[in-house]
């Protein structure tokens, strides 16, 4: 109960920080609505030209990738500070004073910043879904919606988990965030049904950088009933937390190996 009432301390802390800068905030979040819909609306010029992608139509694609947005959405708003460990704070010296208090490291990243703008990404990934969901022919199971509920949270989770562990590298390289960037990219293909790429990326999308496990599968199974929704939502938590438990492991080996640097 202590981290939990600690962890909100500072949220509010952090929460009154970005709100003394009002109009920055909400330009953030305008600026991650309006990306976005640009991404949005170059998936739909594209479809229009090829009016389906492997025989998905463009509301099938618009739904998945409405559906992706939401948790790397819930991943950005609660674990921005990852990206700054991997790229600068390691190398010009400001993780000293977070070693030095009387906290987890790990626990002062996750409660260092909340990430207002990810509410951008969420609102727009909800709208692609009702929109979309409301042009396809589908029947909604409790099962359906439960393994996109657990995808988008438990998702979340395992997208977090690689930004912990890549990001603690940096504490022994002194900057991993090329790394980091290079993996998180992938979340890209999870935007759209893994069926259209190689039996390759499949693969890795599965098994290795499981983003298409959490975003492609939950969504195949409410549009086509394609897998077990409660085996599958038991699949994805436990690649949860066994991936986040590997973060956590990955991330005190190499905090232990931290030596103070900057100039």
């Amino acid at each position: 109960m202590r981290y939990v009432k600690l962890y909100f301390t500072c949220i509010k802390r952090s929460m009154l920080s970005r709100l003394e800068y009002k109009k920055d905030t909400i330009i953030s979040i305008l600026a991650f609505l309006i990306s976005n819909a640009c991404s949005l609306g170059s998936i739909f010029f594209i479809l229009q030209a090829i009016p389906s992608l492997r025989g998905y139509t463009p509301a099938e694609v618009g739904f998945f990738y409405g559906f992706s947005m939401l948790p790397i959405a819930l991943d950005h708003l609660f674990s921005d500070e990852f990206w700054l460990v991997a790229y600068r704070r390691v190398q010009l010296g400001d993780m000293d004073r977070h070693f030095l208090r009387p906290v987890p490291v790990i626990f002062q990243m996750f409660a260092e910043t909340f990430q207002p703008d990810g509410f951008g990404e969420v609102i727009v990934g909800v709208a692609m879904i009702l929109i979309c969901g409301l042009n396809l022919q589908v029947s909604v199971s409790f099962g359906a919606i439960f393994v996109l509920i657990i995808g988008a949270i438990f998702g979340a989770v395992i997208i977090t988990s690689f930004k912990v562990a890549l990001s603690s590298l940096a504490f022994i390289f002194k900057r991993s965030g090329p790394l980091l960037q290079i993996v998180y990219n992938f979340t890209v293909y999870a935007k759209y049904p893994i069926a259209i790429f190689p039996q390759a990326i499949r693969f890795i999308l599965i098994f290795i950088l499981p983003f298409g496990l959490f975003i492609s599968l939950p969504v195949d199974t409410l549009l086509y009933g394609s897998y077990n929704p409660y085996l599958l939502s038991l699949i994805i938590v436990g690649a949860s937390i066994a991936f986040f438990t590997l973060a956590t492991v990955v991330w005190t080996l190499c905090a232990r190996r931290y030596e103070s640097t900057g100039s």
